[in-house]
Protein backbone atom coordinates (compact mmCIF):
# COMPACT_ATOMS: atom_id res chain seq x y z
CA UNK A 1 0.00 0.00 0.00
CA UNK A 2 2.70 2.45 1.01
CA UNK A 3 4.74 2.32 -2.18
CA UNK A 4 1.72 2.39 -4.45
CA UNK A 5 0.09 5.35 -2.66
CA UNK A 6 3.43 7.17 -2.53
CA UNK A 7 3.66 7.51 -6.26
CA UNK A 8 0.33 9.22 -7.05
CA UNK A 9 0.50 11.55 -4.05
CA UNK A 10 3.91 12.84 -5.06
CA UNK A 11 2.67 13.00 -8.65
CA UNK A 12 -0.15 15.36 -7.64
CA UNK A 13 1.77 17.27 -5.00
CA UNK A 14 4.38 18.39 -7.50
CA UNK A 15 1.76 19.25 -10.15
CA UNK A 16 3.22 16.92 -12.76
CA UNK A 17 0.89 17.00 -15.76
CA UNK A 18 2.86 14.45 -17.74
CA UNK A 19 5.46 11.90 -16.79
CA UNK A 20 8.88 13.54 -16.33
CA UNK A 21 12.13 11.85 -17.22
CA UNK A 22 14.60 11.36 -14.38
CA UNK A 23 16.61 14.46 -15.29
CA UNK A 24 13.51 16.65 -15.41
CA UNK A 25 12.46 15.25 -12.09
CA UNK A 26 15.83 16.41 -10.77
CA UNK A 27 15.03 19.89 -12.06
CA UNK A 28 11.82 19.86 -10.03
CA UNK A 29 13.84 18.86 -7.00
CA UNK A 30 16.00 21.94 -7.59
CA UNK A 31 12.97 24.23 -7.58
CA UNK A 32 11.74 22.77 -4.28
CA UNK A 33 15.23 22.96 -2.79
CA UNK A 34 14.80 26.43 -1.31
CA UNK A 35 18.20 26.59 0.39
CA UNK A 36 20.01 25.24 -2.69
CA UNK A 37 21.93 22.54 -0.85
CA UNK A 38 21.16 19.92 -3.51
CA UNK A 39 18.86 17.96 -1.20
CA UNK A 40 15.19 18.07 -0.24
CA UNK A 41 14.46 18.35 3.47
CA UNK A 42 11.17 17.29 5.04
CA UNK A 43 10.23 20.96 5.49
CA UNK A 44 10.81 21.62 1.78
CA UNK A 45 8.72 18.63 0.66
CA UNK A 46 5.03 19.07 -0.24
CA UNK A 47 2.82 18.91 2.87
CA UNK A 48 0.91 15.79 1.84
CA UNK A 49 4.21 14.04 1.15
CA UNK A 50 5.60 14.59 4.65
CA UNK A 51 3.19 12.33 6.51
CA UNK A 52 4.49 8.91 5.44
CA UNK A 53 6.07 9.14 2.01
CA UNK A 54 9.17 11.10 2.87
CA UNK A 55 10.53 8.32 5.09
CA UNK A 56 9.86 5.75 2.38
CA UNK A 57 11.67 7.78 -0.29
CA UNK A 58 14.62 8.48 2.03
CA UNK A 59 16.40 5.29 1.06
CA UNK A 60 19.64 5.98 2.99
CA UNK A 61 17.76 7.33 6.05
CA UNK A 62 19.82 10.51 6.31
CA UNK A 63 16.78 12.77 6.69
CA UNK A 64 17.07 14.24 3.18
CA UNK A 65 16.13 13.28 -0.37
CA UNK A 66 18.95 13.61 -2.85
CA UNK A 67 18.72 13.49 -6.65
CA UNK A 68 19.37 9.75 -6.73
CA UNK A 69 16.43 9.11 -4.41
CA UNK A 70 14.18 11.41 -6.43
CA UNK A 71 15.26 9.69 -9.64
CA UNK A 72 14.16 6.43 -8.01
CA UNK A 73 10.71 7.99 -7.60
CA UNK A 74 10.77 8.99 -11.26
CA UNK A 75 11.52 5.41 -12.32
CA UNK A 76 8.58 4.15 -10.27
CA UNK A 77 6.34 6.73 -11.92
CA UNK A 78 7.53 5.56 -15.34
CA UNK A 79 6.62 1.96 -14.48
CA UNK A 80 3.18 3.07 -13.37
CA UNK A 81 2.64 5.15 -16.50
CA UNK A 82 3.59 2.28 -18.77
CA UNK A 83 1.03 -0.02 -17.14
CA UNK A 84 -1.83 2.50 -17.07
CA UNK A 85 -4.41 2.35 -19.89
CA UNK A 86 -5.61 5.49 -21.59
CA UNK A 87 -9.12 6.91 -21.23
CA UNK A 88 -11.84 4.27 -20.74
CA UNK A 89 -13.36 3.08 -23.99
CA UNK A 90 -17.07 3.66 -24.61
CA UNK A 91 -17.83 5.33 -21.24
CA UNK A 92 -21.33 4.87 -19.87
CA UNK A 93 -23.33 7.80 -18.47
CA UNK A 94 -26.99 8.18 -17.52
CA UNK A 95 -29.34 9.76 -20.02
CA UNK A 96 -30.18 13.42 -19.50
CA UNK A 97 -32.62 13.85 -16.64
CA UNK A 98 -32.26 10.25 -15.49
CA UNK A 99 -29.96 10.91 -12.50
CA UNK A 100 -30.66 12.92 -9.36
CA UNK A 101 -27.67 14.08 -7.30
CA UNK A 102 -27.93 15.24 -3.67
CA UNK A 103 -24.64 16.58 -2.35
CA UNK A 104 -23.18 17.28 1.08
CA UNK A 105 -25.78 15.46 3.16
CA UNK A 106 -24.72 15.52 6.83
CA UNK A 107 -24.72 12.03 8.34
CA UNK A 108 -23.04 12.91 11.64
CA UNK A 109 -23.42 16.00 13.82
CA UNK A 110 -21.49 17.17 16.85
CA UNK A 111 -18.09 18.44 17.88
CA UNK A 112 -16.29 15.74 15.91
CA UNK A 113 -17.71 16.89 12.57
CA UNK A 114 -14.76 18.59 10.84
CA UNK A 115 -14.16 20.10 7.41
CA UNK A 116 -16.97 18.34 5.56
CA UNK A 117 -15.76 14.92 6.69
CA UNK A 118 -19.25 14.24 8.06
CA UNK A 119 -20.99 14.45 4.68
CA UNK A 120 -22.02 12.16 1.83
CA UNK A 121 -23.26 12.51 -1.74
CA UNK A 122 -26.20 10.55 -3.15
CA UNK A 123 -26.61 9.59 -6.83
CA UNK A 124 -30.05 8.22 -7.71
CA UNK A 125 -31.71 6.78 -10.83
CA UNK A 126 -34.61 9.21 -11.28
CA UNK A 127 -36.94 6.77 -13.00
CA UNK A 128 -36.74 3.77 -10.64
CA UNK A 129 -37.86 2.68 -7.20
CA UNK A 130 -36.64 -0.12 -4.96
CA UNK A 131 -33.21 -0.06 -6.61
CA UNK A 132 -30.03 -1.53 -5.10
CA UNK A 133 -27.36 0.83 -3.90
CA UNK A 134 -23.56 0.91 -3.79
CA UNK A 135 -22.16 2.50 -0.64
CA UNK A 136 -18.78 3.77 -1.86
CA UNK A 137 -15.81 4.38 0.46
CA UNK A 138 -13.09 6.52 -1.14
CA UNK A 139 -9.40 5.67 -1.02
CA UNK A 140 -6.41 7.84 -0.16
CA UNK A 141 -4.32 5.96 2.37
CA UNK A 142 -6.64 7.06 5.22
CA UNK A 143 -5.04 10.51 5.08
CA UNK A 144 -6.42 11.96 1.82
CA UNK A 145 -9.21 11.51 -0.73
CA UNK A 146 -12.74 12.83 -1.12
CA UNK A 147 -16.24 11.59 -1.87
CA UNK A 148 -16.49 13.72 -5.03
CA UNK A 149 -13.95 11.63 -6.96
CA UNK A 150 -16.55 8.94 -7.62
CA UNK A 151 -18.89 11.21 -9.64
CA UNK A 152 -18.27 9.70 -13.11
CA UNK A 153 -18.27 6.12 -11.83
CA UNK A 154 -21.46 6.82 -9.88
CA UNK A 155 -23.13 7.91 -13.11
CA UNK A 156 -22.03 4.68 -14.78
CA UNK A 157 -23.85 2.57 -12.16
CA UNK A 158 -26.88 4.86 -12.03
CA UNK A 159 -27.20 4.24 -15.78
CA UNK A 160 -27.49 0.55 -14.85
CA UNK A 161 -30.28 1.21 -12.35
CA UNK A 162 -28.07 1.19 -9.25
CA UNK A 163 -27.88 4.08 -6.81
CA UNK A 164 -24.57 5.20 -5.32
CA UNK A 165 -23.72 6.90 -2.04
CA UNK A 166 -20.19 8.26 -1.59
CA UNK A 167 -19.19 9.17 1.96
CA UNK A 168 -16.38 11.21 3.45
CA UNK A 169 -14.74 10.25 6.73
CA UNK A 170 -12.19 11.87 9.03
CA UNK A 171 -8.57 11.56 7.96
CA UNK A 172 -5.15 11.14 9.55
CA UNK A 173 -3.55 12.94 11.35
CA UNK A 174 -6.74 14.36 12.88
CA UNK A 175 -8.25 10.87 12.90
CA UNK A 176 -6.59 7.64 13.96
CA UNK A 177 -7.93 4.11 14.27
CA UNK A 178 -10.78 3.42 14.86
CA UNK A 179 -12.18 6.82 13.90
CA UNK A 180 -12.21 6.22 10.13
CA UNK A 181 -14.08 2.92 10.35
CA UNK A 182 -16.45 4.35 12.95
CA UNK A 183 -17.33 7.19 10.57
CA UNK A 184 -17.88 4.73 7.74
CA UNK A 185 -20.17 2.62 9.93
CA UNK A 186 -22.14 5.71 10.94
CA UNK A 187 -22.52 6.82 7.32
CA UNK A 188 -23.68 3.33 6.31
CA UNK A 189 -26.22 3.31 9.17
CA UNK A 190 -27.55 6.68 7.97
CA UNK A 191 -28.02 5.26 4.49
CA UNK A 192 -29.75 2.17 5.86
CA UNK A 193 -32.20 4.38 7.78
CA UNK A 194 -32.83 6.93 5.06
CA UNK A 195 -32.36 5.48 1.58
CA UNK A 196 -35.98 4.32 1.28
CA UNK A 197 -37.02 7.99 1.38
CA UNK A 198 -35.01 8.43 -1.80
CA UNK A 199 -36.41 5.38 -3.58
CA UNK A 200 -33.70 2.85 -2.72
CA UNK A 201 -34.13 -0.52 -1.04
CA UNK A 202 -32.35 -0.75 2.36
CA UNK A 203 -32.28 -4.53 1.96
CA UNK A 204 -30.08 -4.19 -1.13
CA UNK A 205 -27.11 -2.22 0.17
CA UNK A 206 -23.70 -3.16 -1.22
CA UNK A 207 -20.41 -1.81 0.12
CA UNK A 208 -17.36 -1.09 -2.03
CA UNK A 209 -14.26 1.07 -2.31
CA UNK A 210 -10.67 0.94 -3.52
CA UNK A 211 -7.32 0.88 -1.73
CA UNK A 212 -7.96 2.41 1.72
CA UNK A 213 -11.64 2.25 0.78
CA UNK A 214 -11.18 -1.45 0.02
CA UNK A 215 -9.61 -1.92 3.46
CA UNK A 216 -12.55 -0.15 5.15
CA UNK A 217 -15.04 -2.10 3.02
CA UNK A 218 -13.55 -5.40 4.15
CA UNK A 219 -13.27 -4.33 7.79
CA UNK A 220 -16.86 -3.07 7.95
CA UNK A 221 -18.02 -6.35 6.42
CA UNK A 222 -15.85 -8.71 8.47
CA UNK A 223 -16.04 -7.06 11.91
CA UNK A 224 -19.69 -6.62 12.86
CA UNK A 225 -18.88 -4.65 16.01
CA UNK A 226 -18.91 -1.30 14.21
CA UNK A 227 -22.39 -1.82 12.77
CA UNK A 228 -23.71 -3.24 16.03
CA UNK A 229 -23.10 0.16 17.64
CA UNK A 230 -25.86 1.38 15.32
CA UNK A 231 -28.16 -1.59 16.03
CA UNK A 232 -27.31 -3.25 12.72
CA UNK A 233 -25.80 -6.66 12.05
CA UNK A 234 -23.51 -7.72 9.24
CA UNK A 235 -26.62 -8.89 7.38
CA UNK A 236 -27.40 -5.22 6.66
CA UNK A 237 -24.70 -5.55 4.00
CA UNK A 238 -26.14 -7.49 1.04
CA UNK A 239 -22.71 -7.91 -0.49
CA UNK A 240 -19.21 -6.43 -0.28
CA UNK A 241 -16.72 -5.59 -3.04
CA UNK A 242 -13.29 -4.67 -1.63
CA UNK A 243 -11.03 -3.39 -4.42
CA UNK A 244 -7.25 -3.74 -3.88
CA UNK A 245 -7.83 -3.42 -0.16
CA UNK A 246 -5.26 -3.62 2.63
CA UNK A 247 -6.15 -6.83 4.47
CA UNK A 248 -3.29 -6.98 6.99
CA UNK A 249 -2.31 -3.76 8.77
CA UNK A 250 0.99 -5.26 9.91
CA UNK A 251 2.17 -5.29 6.28
CA UNK A 252 2.36 -1.50 5.84
CA UNK A 253 5.42 0.62 6.58
CA UNK A 254 6.26 1.48 10.18
CA UNK A 255 5.56 5.21 9.84
CA UNK A 256 2.06 4.68 8.49
CA UNK A 257 1.32 1.70 10.73
CA UNK A 258 2.31 3.46 13.95
CA UNK A 259 0.80 6.76 12.87
CA UNK A 260 -2.66 5.47 11.99
CA UNK A 261 -2.99 2.38 14.21
CA UNK A 262 -0.44 2.92 16.98
CA UNK A 263 2.38 0.63 18.02
CA UNK A 264 0.50 -2.33 19.53
CA UNK A 265 0.49 -5.60 17.58
CA UNK A 266 -2.85 -6.48 19.18
CA UNK A 267 -4.42 -3.37 17.63
CA UNK A 268 -2.89 -4.16 14.23
CA UNK A 269 -4.48 -7.58 14.38
CA UNK A 270 -7.97 -6.41 15.34
CA UNK A 271 -7.81 -3.69 12.68
CA UNK A 272 -6.97 -6.20 9.93
CA UNK A 273 -9.89 -7.69 7.93
CA UNK A 274 -7.83 -10.84 7.39
CA UNK A 275 -8.16 -11.77 11.06
CA UNK A 276 -11.96 -11.49 11.03
CA UNK A 277 -12.67 -14.03 8.27
CA UNK A 278 -15.88 -15.85 9.16
CA UNK A 279 -18.25 -18.33 7.62
CA UNK A 280 -21.35 -16.16 8.01
CA UNK A 281 -19.97 -12.95 6.48
CA UNK A 282 -21.99 -11.39 3.63
CA UNK A 283 -21.13 -12.46 0.06
CA UNK A 284 -17.83 -11.02 -1.12
CA UNK A 285 -16.32 -10.14 -4.48
CA UNK A 286 -12.59 -9.42 -4.15
CA UNK A 287 -10.99 -7.42 -6.97
CA UNK A 288 -7.38 -6.36 -7.45
CA UNK A 289 -5.15 -5.13 -10.27
CA UNK A 290 -2.64 -7.11 -12.28
CA UNK A 291 -0.14 -4.32 -11.54
CA UNK A 292 -0.88 -4.00 -7.84
CA UNK A 293 2.20 -4.71 -5.75
CA UNK A 294 2.95 -8.38 -5.24
CA UNK A 295 2.24 -7.94 -1.52
CA UNK A 296 -1.19 -6.41 -2.17
CA UNK A 297 -2.09 -9.26 -4.50
CA UNK A 298 -0.94 -11.77 -1.88
CA UNK A 299 -2.99 -10.06 0.81
CA UNK A 300 -6.17 -10.29 -1.23
CA UNK A 301 -5.49 -13.93 -2.06
CA UNK A 302 -4.89 -14.57 1.65
CA UNK A 303 -8.28 -12.97 2.44
CA UNK A 304 -9.97 -15.23 -0.10
CA UNK A 305 -8.19 -18.31 1.26
CA UNK A 306 -9.07 -17.42 4.86
CA UNK A 307 -12.75 -17.06 3.98
CA UNK A 308 -12.79 -20.39 2.16
CA UNK A 309 -11.03 -22.03 5.08
CA UNK A 310 -13.66 -20.59 7.43
CA UNK A 311 -16.36 -22.24 5.30
CA UNK A 312 -17.67 -19.15 3.51
CA UNK A 313 -19.78 -20.28 0.56
CA UNK A 314 -20.06 -17.10 -1.52
CA UNK A 315 -16.69 -15.47 -2.09
CA UNK A 316 -14.81 -14.96 -5.36
CA UNK A 317 -11.62 -13.20 -6.40
CA UNK A 318 -10.61 -11.69 -9.73
CA UNK A 319 -7.41 -10.05 -10.98
CA UNK A 320 -8.14 -7.23 -13.42
CA UNK A 321 -5.70 -7.37 -16.33
CA UNK A 322 -3.93 -4.24 -17.62
CA UNK A 323 -4.89 -2.32 -14.49
CA UNK A 324 -2.81 -0.59 -11.83
CA UNK A 325 -3.72 0.18 -8.24
CA UNK A 326 -4.99 3.59 -9.33
CA UNK A 327 -6.53 2.85 -12.72
CA UNK A 328 -9.25 0.41 -11.62
CA UNK A 329 -11.70 3.09 -10.47
CA UNK A 330 -11.57 5.48 -13.47
CA UNK A 331 -11.89 2.57 -15.90
CA UNK A 332 -15.10 1.33 -14.29
CA UNK A 333 -17.03 3.81 -16.45
CA UNK A 334 -16.24 1.76 -19.57
CA UNK A 335 -19.11 -0.25 -20.99
CA UNK A 336 -17.07 -3.44 -21.29
CA UNK A 337 -14.72 -2.85 -18.38
CA UNK A 338 -14.17 -6.22 -16.64
CA UNK A 339 -14.28 -4.66 -13.17
CA UNK A 340 -17.64 -3.04 -13.83
CA UNK A 341 -18.96 -6.26 -15.36
CA UNK A 342 -17.96 -8.27 -12.28
CA UNK A 343 -19.66 -5.72 -9.99
CA UNK A 344 -22.87 -5.57 -12.03
CA UNK A 345 -23.10 -9.35 -12.23
CA UNK A 346 -22.50 -9.68 -8.48
CA UNK A 347 -25.21 -7.16 -7.58
CA UNK A 348 -27.79 -8.51 -9.99
CA UNK A 349 -27.23 -12.12 -8.93
CA UNK A 350 -27.70 -11.29 -5.26
CA UNK A 351 -30.75 -9.14 -5.89
CA UNK A 352 -32.37 -11.96 -7.85
CA UNK A 353 -31.46 -14.40 -5.05
CA UNK A 354 -33.09 -12.02 -2.58
CA UNK A 355 -36.33 -12.05 -4.55
CA UNK A 356 -36.32 -15.86 -4.77
CA UNK A 357 -35.89 -16.07 -1.00
CA UNK A 358 -38.88 -13.77 -0.52
CA UNK A 359 -36.94 -10.84 0.93
CA UNK A 360 -38.59 -8.34 -1.38
CA UNK A 361 -37.11 -5.90 -3.88
CA UNK A 362 -36.96 -5.61 -7.64
CA UNK A 363 -34.40 -6.62 -10.21
CA UNK A 364 -32.07 -3.70 -10.91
Amino acid sequence: MMQKRFMPILFVAMSVSSLPAADKFGERLGRLDRNNDGKLSRAEAPKSFRKFKFDHADRNKDGFLDKREMDWVSEKLAEKKQATPSEPSDPVAPEAGKMTVIRDVVYRKGDNAIQGRNQLDIYLPSDKKGFPLLFWIHGGGLHSGDKAKIARVAGRFVAGGIGVVSANYRLYPEAKYPMQIEDVAEAFAWVHRNIAKHGGDPNKLFVTGGSAGGHLTALLTMDESFLKKHELSGRAIRGAIPISGLMDVSRVGAARRNGVWGGKASTHRVASPLHHARKDAPPLLLLHAEHDTADRRRQNQAMFDALKKAGHLDVSIHELKDRTHNSIRPNLVGRNDPGAQHILKFIRRLCVTQIIKGDGGNHP
